[in-house]
Parts: structure tokens; C-alpha cells; sequence
């Protein structure tokens, strides 16, 4: 199981749409900085005019009376003005133009207010020069009054920016921890049942291997209790404890390779097979725990040869999961059948038993893992031999089954409480 280290969709939007909006308030950030420093521009230039009108003004009032000493200081004032004015335009705009003719002007009124008998043409123009300030004045208030109205206006969308992008963002966080936290109860739920899991494969392995390791130990104490005993007695009793063991081993290769199987690490060979042998290798594996249990174990194979493609090994170790669950499950001086015939393009294995069969509601599980019906439950075991069984067949691109009683396809009975046959279908190899 993995899990996700965050939820990614949500807070990868509300990522993008704060990057957004972050651009957006820096946009308008840039555009009220602008704004503030053209306003202070206007706000110099409204405070030079004003000075050039007085300024004007005074030359003109000082050239009529003739104090040159007093006119000089007054003039070069008036010319620094204009210079600093012109220091605060861009060099290739109109207003910047303006303001080399007012320097020119500004000579020209240098020239004439020394000169006492050009008083008309001195007159004329200051009038010139006292128009063409209060028109720039009137022209830099307006400009003032819409910037002022364009800062207001940049002002509300930053204050809108800043909060859009506090809501979108808290919105997003809102939204990927609400995702978060349904993912953490998810995989909390998860991690519960893959503990409960756990916990109940344990329990089950743990009674499975009791049970054939009480009755070796059993076996064997009652052997060396007996210090008269009888060689057939002691080789009965060396027989169950074969038996026994032989079916513990089976059960521990069923939950290794189911595990194997659960983590992707089991490989299958893809090699040619002979059912009949299989079949026939399966049972006699199963015979020393059929005979312990004191159960005949019959297998009818055909002589001519059946081939398919697949693991060997591992499809033996499904057929023996399933013979030794069909003699789990079979009364004492019963009979196990394993069947081997042919379907059209498909081998079929059947494993019949003379149990009490299975309820029709826990048909459709017993090939799940840990799953074990009420009967399952009380003769031990772990549920994973027919997972295991199921496993296996499918990585064989065949199917397996189960129902209750004799399989009327192969000529058997099929009442409810007679038995439970197991199917397996395989496909063969076309010549």
C-alpha cells in the first residue's frame, strides 16, 4: 500500500490562482508606484510655476524701476527654474520642449528687462510668459486631479487584490486539508483493516501449524511412553508424524507463495507441462496426509498425454492446496476423486470430496484469502490454500470453481450435503 504524500489537485490550484492574483497585486503595486511618483513630479512642477509666475512678476517690476543690481538675482532664479523644471520631463516630450523655449525665453527677458527703451516689447512678453504659465498650471492640476482619481482607483483593486488572494489562498488550504484529512481517515481505515488482517493471519497460521505439530508430539509421546511397543505400532505412529509433517510443509508453501504472490515477487515459468503426471505428483504428495486422516485418495488420469503451458511447480503446489482441503473435509473411510478429462480446448481437473459440502452463500468465497466457512473454522486451517489455488490457476489464463456435490458433467451427483467439487480448467497447447 502507498500513500500520497499530499493531495496535490487542490493545492495545486490554489497555488496557480494565488500565483495569479500575485502577479496582479504586483502589477498594480508597480502602477500605484508610478502613479505616486508622477503625482510627485506634478506636485514639483504646480510648485515651479507658481514660483515663475511670482518671479515673472517681480522682473517686471524691478526692470520699470531701473535697479539692476536688484534684477540680476531675480533673473537667475527665474532661469534655475526653468532648468529644474525641465529636469523633471522625460527629454523627448512635448513638456520637455515647452521648456527649452521658456529657457530661450527666458534670455530673451534677460536682455529686455536691462534694456530701458524695449519697456513695450518687456511688457508684452511677460504677458506672453505669465499666460503660458497659468495654462501649464491649470494643465499640471488636471493632470493631478486624475491621477489622484487613478491612484484611488489602483488603491481599491490592491486592497481587492490582497484580499482576494487571502480568501483564494485560505479557500485552496481549506480544501486540500479537507482532501488531506479524508485521505488520512481513508488510509487510517486501510492501515486498521491490514492490522485486523494481519492479527487474523497470524491467529490462523498459527492454529494450522499447532495442529499437525499436537499431533506429531502426541504421536511421538505415546510411542516412547509404551517401552514394549511394537515395531508396526512405532511404524504407525513414525507414519502419522510423516503425514503431518509432510502436510505442514505443504501448508507452509501455501503462505510463502501467497505472500510471494501479494508482493509481485513470484515469477512464473512458461514451459510445456503434462497434466496426467502433475495431476498423479499432486496426489501422491497428498497420500501421506490422506492416509493419517484415514481417507482413500483415488485419481483417474487418461493415458494419452495432455499438455499446457505454465509453472510446473507452482500449479502441482494448487492442485495439492486443493486435494489436501478436499481431504480436510472428507469423513473418515471417504474417498477423495481427482479427475482428469478433457473440455474441447481445455484440460479439467476436478477434485471431489464426500463432505458435508458448502453453505450457498459462502460458495462464491471460499477462494478468498483468510475466508473460512463455519466447517473451515472448526477443522483448523488458514484460508489460503484455495487463494492460493485461484492464484495460480489465473496466472494460467484458466478458471476455477466450486459447488456443491458431484459434478453431473463428469457423471456425478449433485445433491446438496453429498460432497463439493472443485474445478479446474485449463488451456491446452494447440499441436
Amino acid at each position: 500500500m502507498s500513500i500520497e504524500r499530499c493531495p496535490r489537485q487542490p493545492l495545486t490550484l490554489a497555488a496557480l490562482c494565488c500565483i495569479a492574483l500575485l502577479i496582479s497585486l504586483a502589477a498594480l503595486a508597480t502602477a500605484f508606484i508610478l502613479s505616486l511618483a508622477s503625482a510627485g513630479r506634478n506636485f514639483d512642477r504646480a510648485g515651479i510655476a507658481q514660483a515663475q509666475l511670482a518671479a515673472v512678476s517681480r522682473i517686471e517690476t524691478l526692470a520699470n524701476t531701473g535697479d539692476a543690481a536688484a534684477l540680476r538675482p531675480h533673473l537667475g532664479a527665474y532661469a534655475r527654474s526653468i532648468r529644474d523644471e525641465a529636469a523633471l520631463l522625460p527629454t523627448a516630450s512635448a513638456a520637455h520642449t515647452a521648456q527649452v523655449r521658456e529657457a530661450m525665453d527666458a534670455d530673451r527677458l534677460a536682455a529686455l528687462a536691462t534694456n530701458p527703451q524695449r519697456r513695450g516689447e518687456l511688457a508684452d512678453l511677460v504677458a506672453i510668459i505669465v499666460a503660458r504659465e497659468r495654462d501649464e498650471a491649470g494643465r499640471i492640476g488636471g493632470d493631478m486631479v486624475r491621477l489622484r482619481t487613478r491612484m484611488t482607483v489602483l488603491a481599491i483593486l490592491l486592497v481587492l487584490a490582497a484580499g482576494g488572494s487571502a480568501l483564494l489562498g485560505a479557500f485552496g488550504l481549506i480544501a486540500a486539508n479537507r482532501k488531506l484529512a479524508n485521505e488520512v481517515a481513508q488510509k487510517t481505515a486501510e492501515l486498521a483493516t491490514i492490522d485486523q488482517s494481519r492479527r487474523l493471519f497470524f491467529a490462523k497460521a498459527s492454529h494450522e501449524m499447532r495442529t499437525p505439530i499436537t499431533v506429531m508430539r502426541g504421536e511421538a509421546e505415546v510411542a516412547l511412553a509404551d517401552p514394549a511397543a511394537e515395531p508396526p505400532a512405532l511404524r504407525e505412529a513414525l507414519w502419522h508424524v510423516v503425514a503431518n509433517a509432510e502436510f505442514l510443509e505443504h501448508r507452509i508453501a501455501e503462505l510463502l507463495a501467497l505472500a510471494r504472490a501479494d508482493d509481485g515477487q513470484l515469477h512464473l515459468m512458461d514451459e510445456p507441462i503434462d497434466l496426467a503426471t502433475l495431476v498423479q505428483a499432486a496426489a501422491d504428495g497428498a497420500r501421506g496426509y490422506a492416509r493419517s486422516a484415514e481417507v482413500a485418495l483415488a485419481v483417474e488420469a487418461p493415458v494419452p498425454q495432455m499438455t499446457i503451458q505454465g509453472d510446473a511447480r507452482w500449479l502441482q503446489q494448487a492442485v495439492l492446496a486443493i486435494i489436501d482441503n478436499a481431504v480436510k473435509f472428507s469423513p473418515f473411510a471417504g474417498t477423495v476423486t481427482v479427475r482428469l478429462t478433457r473440455a474441447e480446448d481445455a484440460a479439467r481437473i476436478d477434485v471431489v470430496d464426500q463432505g458435508s459440502g458448502v453453505a450457498d452463500e459462502a460458495l462464491p468465497r471460499i477462494f478468498d484469502a483468510y475466508y473460512q466457512a463455519d466447517a473451515g473454522r472448526s477443522r483448523g486451517g488458514t484460508g489460503l490454500g484455495l487463494a492460493l489455488a485461484r492464484w495460480v490457476v489465473e496466472q494460467h489464463n484458466g478458471s476455477i470453481r466450486a459447488a456443491n456435490g458431484f459434478d453431473s458433467d463428469v457423471g456425478f451427483g449433485s445433491d446438496v450435503g453429498s460432497g463439493c467439487t472443485v474445478t479446474i480448467e485449463l488451456p491446452l497447447v494447440r499441436a
